[in-house]
């Protein structure tokens, strides 16, 4: 790495550090008190409860083997608890919080251990009283109005008074949209580990090894340092494979050293996620092909990442990349015509069919993407936008532009007398190999710019040193 770049990182990195402290512990208390108070600030009832049940723990079909145990979302947002069989009501005028553990089972306590008791359970979680779940039904029958979300699992008694749950989903959402700083903290940690483990795959990969291995490489980075959940299912594709965006077998074995290999993985860490994705090259140098529309790919990401403020309509980022895209594929032969016309008619969307990006938080696809009345934009490219909403300071995002050779899409517009003349065959043939392209980033919205959690290098300069490091130090 050249000493300017390394004076940057220092830099950015000290940036980042004085923005957002480092990450709570795995088993420090979260205080998620702060979270209620947003949530109770989007929620305009004056009188009643708010009643949300945990996870629970689940078994696979017709076994009494357990499934991964992982807390429901919106409960996590509230109480910090990541255990199962819990319940949490909250007093909306009070804003007194009750966590209600599970009762003390003999059985239970045989196979799993004795729980924590009430007193430990106050120390570790940011309530004002634990309860056993025998109490439950009493204080919900005293209430006037019971406030709950629509994926809430309940069987109240007929006596308790159930209100509408829609409002309630949106001020959640909506609370949830803006992080606190130790969410973000949190969401930085998740990208510092998951950024490693990227890091590593690069420097692993060869030609005779499998998909499989980097994915599992990537579980074993993520799970040593403590972060045991991915965020979502890993993508792992060679080839063609990355041509397909949510790729999933991570089976296939790596045989080209010529080939570039798309992974996209993230870990959570404390049920906050990251999610990152890198390309690279198998044998560490990238073909001149690979290298252009690597570099078209990674300047849509880069004119995206500086449209990227508070006040900034989504859809503006990503019709950024629209342009960008388009621009370069004009550039390298593969798109031809006249630009304005193949805006107009979409072409692009046959080698960037999703959107840029997405909220991210305690879901890797995030709440709170669409507002309340507004629309999805019905037009190729921009359909499956997951988020349309004007960027706030606080809103944590990814940004992640890409391009893809995929006959199923490419072909109907080749094939169409009103779009296929804007497509070089020729030059379609001769970048094909190249499969896909997405580079991703977190980041976290400020009031005049952002803040990039992501650490793994995206430069073609910066990935082709890694590689040749690491094998240089193998002969």
């Amino acid at each position: 790495m050249p000493p300017w770049m390394c004076v940057c990182v220092f830099f950015s990195s000290l940036l980042l550090l004085f923005l957002y402290p480092p990450a709570l512990k795995m088993h420090q208390k979260l205080p998620t008190r702060q979270n209620v108070k947003s949530v109770l600030s989007h929620f305009t009832p004056q009188q009643g409860i708010i009643y949300l049940s945990g996870q629970v723990l689940t078994e696979r079909d017709d076994t009494d083997v357990e499934q991964p145990f992982r807390q429901e979302s919106n409960f996590f947002y509230v109480t910090g608890v990541p255990e199962p069989g819990f319940h949490v009501i909250i007093d909306i005028i009070t804003q007194h919080i009750q966590l209600i553990a599970p009762n003390v089972n003999p059985d239970d306590v045989m196979w799993m251990g004795m729980p924590d008791d009430l007193n430990t359970l106050m120390n570790k979680y940011d309530v004002d009283e634990v309860l056993y779940v025998y109490q439950l039904e009493k204080h919900l029958e005293a209430a006037s109005t019971v406030y709950t979300l629509p994926n809430t699992k309940h069987d109240f008694s007929p006596s308790v008074s159930l209100a509408d749950t829609k409002a309630l989903s949106v001020a959640f959402g909506e609370a949830r949209a803006v992080k606190k700083e130790w969410e973000v903290a949190l969401i930085r940690h998740a990208n510092t580990i998951s950024s490693n483990a990227h890091i590593k795959l690069m420097q692993t990969v060869e030609v005779g090894s499998n998909e499989n291995q980097l994915y599992a490489l990537f579980l074993y980075e993520s799970v040593r340092h403590n972060a045991r959940f991915q965020a979502y299912y890993p993508i792992v594709g060679v080839g063609m494979n990355a041509a397909t965006l949510h790729y999933n077998k991570n089976n296939a074995p790596i045989q080209h050293p010529t080939d570039l290999v798309l992974v996209d993985a993230g870990a959570e860490y404390n049920c906050y996620a990251s999610d990152i994705t890198r390309v690279f090259p198998v044998g560490g140098k990238f073909t001149p092909e690979a290298a252009a529309i690597y570099t078209i790919v990674l300047n849509m990401q880069k004119a995206c990442l500086e449209r990227c403020r508070a006040g900034v309509p989504w859809e503006e980022v990503h019709q950024t990349a629209v342009e960008v895209a388009c621009q370069g594929l004009v550039d390298i032969g593969i798109l031809v015509g006249d630009q304005q016309e193949i805006m107009d008619k979409d072409v692009v969307a046959a080698f960037y069919p999703h959107g840029v990006g997405h909220m991210l938080g305690l879901d890797v696809h995030d709440v709170a993407g669409y507002p309340a009345g507004v629309p999805r934009i019905d037009r190729p490219g921009y359909r499956y936008l997951r988020m349309r909403r004007n960027l706030v300071a606080g809103n944590v995002v990814t940004v992640e532009p890409g391009l893809y050779f995929c006959d199923f899409l490419i072909d109907p517009v080749l094939q169409s007398p009103d779009t296929g003349k804007y497509i070089c065959k020729e030059a379609l043939a001769k970048y094909k190999s190249t499969g896909g392209v997405r580079i991703e980033d977190n980041i976290v919205i400020t009031e005049h710019g952002y803040v990039n959690l992501t650490t793994v290098p995206k430069e073609i300069e910066e990935i082709e040193a890694i590689m040749a490091a690491t094998k240089a130090k193998t002969v």
